[in-house]
């Protein structure tokens, strides 16, 4: 285990300096016994009710990155006594797997006990709760003002002074291109492609986003037919969060959200916007619940990745990289279910006919018993060595809480020490799983059951797909190659 130490003080007084010389030497002592590993300590001066702690922000950070196993502090308060904190450092210990130890006992949560730290938990975010009610009856108070809100206006508007204008390029022209291509009868994807098809930049693009994207989404189309912003109404609350732990949005019901009529120019007629949702809302009744095909989530394209689309006037499947942005992105790869069904139950029959139950298992066995006793001698030599240097990290912590050597020199010798570890333990996982192969003999025989039965099948039933076939990979011309979750058995021989 790897662990960080978290010490802090209110002052920099001289009898609370002492305090932190007393903590370290506390946690020094925590480590030696539990053999653990230190990661490195950090340590403020200041009040327990800011989070203005630039080590513990970095503590917060460094273990979102899993740099380490464990966090130790005296107690829990000297971790947090602010909601906000509070929280962070919770979802921390419950998300990223780095658990929270307290010298008190308070606290442990590799045993299980989080009751406390739940307890305190609960009381912030009551208070945190009451603040957040209170600052969106603010924002209500200041929506209702008719000033826009939003960090990013919605595309073809620019903001200024809390107020939406059209923009002087080619981005109100496309949102009513939008508008028109779906009362046309054009779905969101289709629309989507055409966009990029014609190299228009996407939202994320004119709105500057460090992670835009060169594709329009049918999802983008989507959220832009909804918007009432298009109209000229400044529709402001629309979505909420659940509470102030729960950041997932919900949108807010009609008469609960602020409408500011004609705040600003509309690049969409009321009329168009209308006839859109109520379009929008008859074609999501008419639409056929989809029906998932075989190969659905199987077979995948060998170039962009992207799963298959099943075409059912095809009777067969297309890339969906394709099918979705055309094929200026990446080709069709094409190719029949009924094709690759024969493939797949071809090759069953094949390994079946080249099977030999008995040739196989006793080759097999005379193998794994000789490599059986070779794994045991090579399993208690790593064990050995873990166990040496297990003492030798031991060792180190002993001379770092008696100032013998720096932190810096601790920290450049248990770097090798911990490459070493994680050699050994790799080749200890090895030879574990390869002293497993007493159980070969038992695999073989029982897929040769299960492969003659398969021989009877006509069809190839998805049941029978998934436990045999992990990925198919189809390539431009439609060559599918089948990645099995077993070897044939030649590999055994």
């Amino acid at each position: 285990m790897r662990c960080a130490v978290y010490i802090r003080v209110s002052t920099d007084k001289e009898e609370q300096k002492k305090s932190l010389d007393n903590q370290q030497a506390l946690f020094f002592k925590f480590i030696e016994e539990k053999g653990w590993e230190l990661y490195g300590i950090y340590q403020d001066v200041e009040s327990g009710t800011t989070d203005k702690r630039p080590n513990l922000q970095r503590l917060i950070e460094d273990a979102k990155q899993r740099k380490f196993d464990v966090i130790l502090a005296k107690e829990l308060s000297r971790l947090a006594r602010n909601g906000k904190l509070s929280y962070e450092i919770k979802d921390m210990a419950e998300r990223s797997g780095t658990h929270i130890i307290t010298l008190d006992n308070a606290v442990n949560t590799i045993e299980g006990n989080r009751a406390i730290f739940g307890l305190y938990a609960w009381i912030y975010e009551q208070e945190s709760q009451r603040t957040s009610e209170r600052i969106k009856t603010v924002f209500r108070t200041q929506a209702q003002k008719g000033k826009f809100k939003g960090s990013i206006p919605p595309y073809g508007y620019t903001v200024e002074e809390g107020k939406l204008y059209i923009r002087n390029d080619e981005s109100p022209d496309v949102v009513r291109r939008i508008y028109r291509l779906y009362l046309e009868g054009k779905g969101f994807d289709s629309i989507a492609r055409t966009l990029t098809r014609e190299g228009f930049p996407t939202p994320a693009q004119v709105a500057s986003k460090s992670n835009s994207g060169l594709y329009w989404h049918g999802t983008t189309i989507k959220k832009m037919l909804t918007n009432p912003h298009y109209t000229g109404d400044l529709v402001l609350c629309r979505e909420t969060t659940l509470s102030v732990t729960n950041k997932v949005r919900q949108q807010v019901a009609k008469d609960a959200q602020v409408i500011i009529p004609n705040a600003h120019a509309s690049i969409v007629s009321r009329e168009d916007f209308e006839a859109v949702q109520k379009h929008m809302e008859s074609r999501k009744k008419k639409r056929p619940k989809c029906k998932k095909h075989l190969f659905t989530n199987v077979a995948y394209c060998a170039d962009c990745g992207q799963s298959l689309w099943y075409l059912k006037n095809r009777k067969g499947y297309v890339c969906g990289t394709h099918r979705r942005h055309g094929k200026h992105v990446c080709s069709q790869h094409t190719i029949k279910e009924d094709a690759l069904k024969a493939i797949i139950l071809g090759d069953i029959r094949s390994w079946t006919e080249s099977l030999n139950q008995k040739d196989v298992v006793g080759r097999v066995e005379a193998k794994a018993s000789t490599a059986r006793k070779q794994f045991t001698k090579q399993l208690e030599a790593v064990d050995k060595q873990l166990q040496k240097l297990s003492e030798q990290r031991k060792g180190l912590i002993r001379l770092l809480a008696s100032d013998k050597i720096t932190e810096e020199e601790y920290k450049e010798v248990i770097v090798e020490i911990n490459s070493n570890i994680e050699q050994l333990q790799v080749k200890k996982s090895a030879l574990s799983t390869a002293e497993q192969s007493k159980g070969i003999d038992v695999m073989i025989t029982r897929m040769k059951e299960e492969l003659q039965r398969f021989m009877k099948l006509k069809d190839l039933t998805s049941d029978i797909l998934h436990r045999l076939v992990e990925r198919i990979l189809v390539t431009a011309d439609g060559t599918p190659q089948i990645i099995y979750r077993f070897a044939p058995p030649s590999a055994f021989l």
